[in-house]
């Protein structure tokens, strides 16, 4: 099927992303889902390659029917010519003409291009961010030129939760302009896919084997290694469950020593990267999800094993803990650092059995509703036809 055409006649709202992976296109779904902004919203995509996590492609293939537009179909991020893009982004929004554009951040050049464009057009620009205070170090000076910076690019702001809310307050951004509901994935996909193979299976999450399962990059900032040990500690005090990382990254070969010299190497997996389809299996035979990072913006994949009716045990470093875990409900939030607290809250979900772990998996899915791709379009849409914001209206209640 070829690619739905972008128009000028059709474009009111141009949403943009660096490489798009399968919960952009959740979103952008979520947008057409609003009917304010359906048949109006263009995908800019700038490259097509590897993206931002160099020597990984994330990146999934984009539906033939949505009209997204990819502006270096074969190159990868790092090598880009950042100035090039930032070219092609502008004339791209002057052939589209949108009344509102929504930019992934402020800290690359096509982002403060697309923000730029929007100013001086006399458009809606609009911030799609994940950054929180304790993301890095933070330094006075540049926090208030940041602050500044944001202020004049920026009519509004959508970001994922408390922690992001409250950095944008830092930055001296007004409360009123900031949106919610950024950081969601395809809830439906996670949970009727979830839902079928165990149904296949005709057993209940965990029932006959039970393991721990991490999903994400093995890097640094996962501190993979870090829940490697805690479980170890916990298989050494008397643990059962195994351990499954799903993920691939510059810490692969390390992790996999670390694995091998535990004392418990065959009930610990590494399956390499995956994507959101083959992911599925593992979300529907694991009966808890670990994420220990120890820097992390959101933590998506918190939200897909959610919908996939799990309870989680998140890093308090996550940006979602405080929205997403009602500890002892579904689930439970803990210092990265500090393992030995890790390790027992492996012996805690492992001693609960499984009818309380099934009612807090019951409960992650049911609150993580509330985070769908549609209230991302929602929130957009109510931005745009606010008495500030972009979007006028007919009679017939179509965007002019």
């Amino acid at each position: 099927m070829p690619r739905k055409e972008a128009t000028e006649k059709q474009c009111r709202v141009v949403v943009i992303w660096i490489d798009w992976y399968a919960y952009h296109i959740a979103r952008f779904r979520g947008l057409l889902s609003a009917p304010e902004l359906a048949e109006h919203t263009v995908g800019i995509e700038l490259v097509g390659g590897v993206g931002v996590h160099a020597g990984l492609k994330f990146r999934q293939p984009l539906p033939a029917e949505l009209p997204i537009e990819t502006l270096l179909p074969e190159g990868n991020w790092q090598d880009a010519d950042k100035f090039a893009l930032a070219r092609a982004v502008w004339s791209k929004l002057d052939a589209l003409q949108p009344e509102a554009v929504l930019v992934p951040g402020y800290y690359t050049l096509p982002a403060i291009a697309a923000a730029l464009w929007a100013r001086l057009h006399r458009r809606t620009s609009i911030l799609m961010t994940e950054s929180a205070s304790n993301d890095h170090v933070r330094q006075a000076a540049k926090e208030r030129a940041k602050g500044l910076l944001l202020r004049c690019l920026f009519d509004w702001a959508i970001a994922g939760g408390k922690d992001h809310f409250s950095y944008l307050n830092d930055l001296g951004f007004p409360q009123d302009r900031v949106a919610r509901f950024y950081d969601v994935v395809d809830n439906r996909m996670y949970r009727d896919g979830v839902g079928r193979l165990r149904a296949e299976s005709r057993s209940e999450p965990g029932a006959t084997s039970h393991s721990f399962l991490f999903v994400g990059r093995l890097s640094p900032e996962k501190n993979v290694q870090g829940l490697l040990q805690a479980w170890t500690t916990y298989r050494t005090n008397g643990g059962t469950w195994s351990l499954v990382l799903a993920g691939d990254g510059p810490e692969r070969a390390a992790t996999e020593l670390l694995a091998r010299n535990s004392g418990f190497g065959s009930d610990i997996t590494i399956t390499g990267l995956k994507s959101s389809e083959e992911l599925l299996p593992y979300f529907a035979s694991a009966s808890c999800f670990v994420l220990p990072s120890t820097r992390e913006p959101w933590g998506l994949v918190v939200n897909e094993a959610m919908a996939s009716g799990l309870p989680v045990l998140v890093s308090d470093r996550c940006g979602c803990a405080r929205d997403l875990v009602v500890s002892g409900r579904n689930g439970f939030v803990f210092d990265p650092y500090a393992l030995q607290q890790l390790s027992e809250l492996l012996q805690q979900i492992e001693d609960l059995g499984i009818e309380a772990r099934s009612a807090m998996g019951a409960s992650s899915q049911e609150s993580i509703q509330a985070y769908s791709p549609e209230a991302f379009g929602r929130e957009v849409a109510r931005i745009l036809v606010s008495p500030a914001g972009a979007l006028t209206f007919s009679q017939e209640g179509q965007p002019r």
